[in-house]
């Protein structure tokens, strides 16, 4: 490897998504409910000191918020900037290996593996679903499960999950399970993944601020996992990446009794079913998503017509290529008035053959 510019740096580019003006921004899964209401009061009444002064190193009251939230010990917490910190220490704490994970995904997934010195491993999505031992790898590496998937927004099952977990256990891997979106399924919301990892030796699992909480202008997020690998991966983090401000905000709306989160959640879901309905009525296939976004299947060689297309309307959506059932068009959920904005674009699109 060259000292410098390291070489396995060279397929790496800025993550730079598109952020110039546009009607309704579908590309990036915030919250458009907007912040929780509890997190604004807590930075609207902050200590001018929390600006001056530096921040608890490791993110102290919202670990502690995190445990109480999920009668989970506190030393099994770990925090970070926004879920994508958390999986940066994650990917840093066991030595350059590889990272396996289902294809498409996450493009910042691999991203954040390279940075780290790691192979990226793309598996093809149905052959690693139909065999989880395989999928995990026969050699030790750090095996990334994403659920729900993104791009599709799809569950994985729980005992796919679990026997992922088991099978790279067996061979001294790593598992790191990212519930960015944990929160917006119809059950509302399984803790499975938490449980799971606090019960394991070498498992974490990830969850953000950003998408039900409406944070991610403020960037937090928290692992949980066994003690031992909690204090792995605040060792790979390094101290004070999160302010004082990030962290005061996200113990608040964790702490919170408001009926926001419930609400907001609710309303995502109900727009979510609703948008899928009135789109396979126009004879689309979106599979079921239990994320804050929806997955329209698109054909390759109309998706980059499709999404200028639906740029033009003034919708922007992100495409994602893969195989036939991970080739489409991904937009965040959105008020349904948005959201009847985005069914007419792609009315549009589609009577002009994009």
């Amino acid at each position: 490897m060259n000292f410098y510019p390291r070489s396995d740096y060279g397929p790496l580019r800025r993550y730079e998504p598109d952020r110039s003006p546009v009607a309704a921004d579908l590309s990036d899964n915030r919250n458009h409910w907007g912040p929780h209401p509890a997190a604004v009061a807590a930075v609207a009444t902050a200590d001018p000191a929390t600006l001056s002064e530096y921040p608890a190193s490791y993110g102290d009251e919202l670990a502690e918020a995190v445990a109480a939230k999920w009668d989970l010990p506190r030393e099994s917490v770990v925090t970070g900037v926004g879920g994508t910190g958390v999986l940066d220490a994650a990917m840093r704490l066991a030595a350059p290996s590889k990272l396996r994970f289902l294809a498409p995904g996450w493009p910042a997934g691999a991203m954040l593996a390279r940075m780290n010195g790691h192979e990226a491993v793309p598996v093809e999505r149905e052959a690693g679903l139909a065999d989880p031992e395989w999928f995990a790898g026969r050699e030790r590496c750090i095996v990334y499960v994403v659920d729900p998937g993104n791009p599709t927004g799809e569950r994985m099952p729980d005992g796919w999950v679990r026997a992922v977990q088991e099978a790279a256990e067996r061979v001294g891997s790593v598992t790191i399970v990212d519930e960015a979106y944990g929160e917006y399924g119809d059950d509302g919301g399984s803790r499975a993944g938490l449980d799971l990892a606090v019960g394991s030796e070498r498992t974490l699992c990830v969850r953000t601020m950003s998408k039900a909480y409406g944070l991610a202008g403020l960037r937090s997020g928290f692992g949980v996992g066994n003690p031992s690998l909690a204090l792995e991966a605040d060792k790979a983090r390094g101290p004070f990446a999160l302010s004082g401000l990030a962290t005061l905000a996200g113990a608040a709306a964790l702490s919170s009794d408001s009926p926001w989160l419930e609400e907001t959640l609710a309303e995502a879901r109900r727009c979510r079913s609703r948008l899928r309905r009135a789109l396979g009525e126009r004879g689309h296939c979106v599979p079921r998503s239990q994320a804050n976004f929806v997955f329209v299947q698109w054909p390759e060689d109309g998706l980059e017509a499709a999404t200028a297309g639906l740029e033009e309307a003034g919708v922007r959506v992100r495409p994602f290529r893969g195989d036939a059932a991970g080739t489409g068009l991904r937009a965040t959920v959105a008020p349904w008035e948005v959201m009847q904005r985005f069914a007419r674009g792609l009315d549009r699109v589609a009577s002009a053959g994009g």
